[in-house]
């Protein structure tokens, strides 16, 4: 199989939505942390040819010691490298992407909070990137999906101090309208991209300072490329709560 993936793995958010003493992809997860998985998964596939592990500016040295136990051969190698995250999302991948080999005319944006990949879930979307330019992995929307009034803002299910919300606490707004859930997705990861359409996105973004996109995909659709959908799986699920990680470890300890 050509070597012609490259691979940006995310690792620089702050995960306070967990309430957690350290970012989420830090914690422990079958004794070792959360982002271990997804990046295991990834240095054994036999397309990729580069991965991109981008932190925050504070983390590097941790994390290098890490990769310098468990993976301290993908690190002399260059096939794993360390980068230095940015203050928005899109601009930590920006900074992955551009570390990668040249050899990469394949990309593959992954969340590594969503730590029960599988080789099949790189291999579906990859295809589908090389054939529409990008592709995510989504799920079509089980639940009646309802859009709140303009001045909505999103819970996180936990109080400033991390405890959980009280009574009051949870009212939410008032429901502006319902969505026809046939026609709605929900967006996992990985991403792919035919590595020019992405580069070339970036070069547009630069270009429009306001916008900030919180996805590779949505980066794709703001300028004018079509995004292929790809039936992911309900493992994917990512870990932003206490709950999903409590999950997360029962699904550690099931396959074990």
């Amino acid at each position: 199989m050509t070597q012609d993936l490259g691979v940006v793995l995310p690792c620089a958010g702050s995960g306070t939505r967990l309430g957690a003493a350290r970012p989420k992809q830090f914690l422990d997860l079958g004794g070792r942390p959360v982002f271990h998985r997804s990046l295991t998964t990834f240095l054994a596939h036999p397309r990729v040819c580069s991965v991109a592990l981008v932190v925050a500016s504070s983390e590097i040295q941790q994390v290098r010691v890490d990769l310098g136990l468990y993976f301290g051969g993908f690190l002399g190698s260059g096939r794993l490298s360390v980068v230095e995250g940015g203050a928005e999302r899109w601009e930590s991948v920006r900074n992955g992407v551009a570390s990668l080999s040249t050899q990469a005319t394949l990309v593959a944006v992954h969340d590594v909070a969503r730590p029960f990949l599988v080789p099949t879930d790189i291999d579906v979307v990859v295809s589908a990137a090389m054939e529409d330019g990008a592709a995510t992995l989504a799920l079509p929307a089980v639940d009646t999906i309802k859009r709140a009034g303009p001045d909505a803002e999103p819970q996180s299910g936990l109080g400033a101090d991390g405890r959980p919300l009280q009574a009051q606490e949870r009212l939410g707004p008032l429901v502006e309208t319902t969505l026809d859930r046939k026609r709605i997705w929900m967006v996992q990861t990985p991403q792919a991209f035919r590595r020019e359409v992405l580069e070339r996105c970036y070069r547009d973004l630069a270009r429009e300072p306001g916008l900030a996109p919180t996805d590779e995909a949505g980066l794709a659709e703001t300028f004018g490329h079509s995004v292929r959908l790809v039936r992911g799986a309900e493992r994917l699920r990512k870990i932003t709560s206490a709950e999903d990680l409590e999950w997360a470890r029962w699904m550690v300890s099931r396959k074990s």
